[in-house]
């Protein structure tokens, strides 16, 4: 692995390593525990921190003595694009009957900027457990979602994507071809799917969700635990799952 190149910009890459770490702490820490875990110098930590406690990034944390946690701005800002995500009310109900006809859990997942991210699920009691959250982020052309959402893109769209992807780039010039061949394969039948995307026993299959000008804004996924989804697996799910996602694209203005 090539050693990565000295930040520009160390004070933003601080202020990242501190929100993530605080997001992810299941109790508020103190200047040196963040400092410690994070490898920022005591004196810009302390910087840092005062400035995101200005900005209601960060908080003090009254149960614990000079302990600090995320900040009530951080709340605000995510419920303010959750609310634009008007789309989840209308997912809800919809993932509900395909999960009780097709018994797996299914997931909306959106685009945002060249990643795909989770932003509801629906779990179901019949399939197994495995590790998908919301708030989980993946790269366009890695997930079945990602792939079914930029299948239906301009090819302009995917030719700006993929070249800059930097990973595609570094890899063999087969992987980029794959891709291409992925997605047309996607828009023809309407769904993508990938093995692997989650973990190495776990598939998905995606369908992509249009608005009224044919453009995607999100996709349902399903996964579906076991070994890799056979072609004819694959067309017995997507049924159910296309209809939904038309179900829902019924939805969007």
């Amino acid at each position: 692995m090539q050693p990565k190149d000295k930040s520009k910009a160390p004070a933003v890459d601080h202020t990242v390593m501190i929100l993530d770490l605080l997001a992810a702490s299941s109790y508020p820490l103190t200047l040196s525990e963040i400092c410690e875990s994070t490898g920022i110098a005591a004196a810009s930590g302390h910087r840092i921190i005062n400035t995101l406690i200005e900005h209601q990034m960060v908080a003090l944390d009254p149960s614990r003595k000079k302990s600090y946690c995320i900040g009530s701005k951080i709340f605000q800002i995510a419920s303010t694009i959750y609310n634009k995500q008007s789309i989840i009310a209308f997912f809800y109900p919809i993932a509900e009957i395909l999960k009780n006809e097709i018994h797996k859990s299914i997931f909306l997942c959106v685009p945002v900027g060249n990643k795909v991210v989770v932003v509801s699920k629906v779990e179901s009691s019949l399939s197994s457990v495995f590790n998908i959250y919301i708030g989980q982020t993946m790269p366009l052309h890695v997930s079945a979602s990602g792939k079914a959402i930029l299948s239906m893109r301009p090819e302009e769209f995917q030719d700006s994507y993929l070249l800059a992807e930097d990973s595609l780039q570094e890899n063999n010039p087969e992987t980029e071809s794959r891709i291409r061949d992925d997605l047309s394969r996607a828009k023809r039948l309407g769904y993508a799917v990938t093995n692997g995307e989650i973990d190495s026993q776990v598939s998905c299959i995606s369908a992509p969700v249009l608005n009224l000008r044919n453009e995607p804004v999100a996709a349902i996924s399903a996964g579906i635990s076991g070994e890799m989804l056979n072609p004819q697996d694959a067309r017995d799910y997507s049924k159910k799952l296309i209809q939904a996602a038309r179900q829902l694209s019924a939805r969007i203005v």
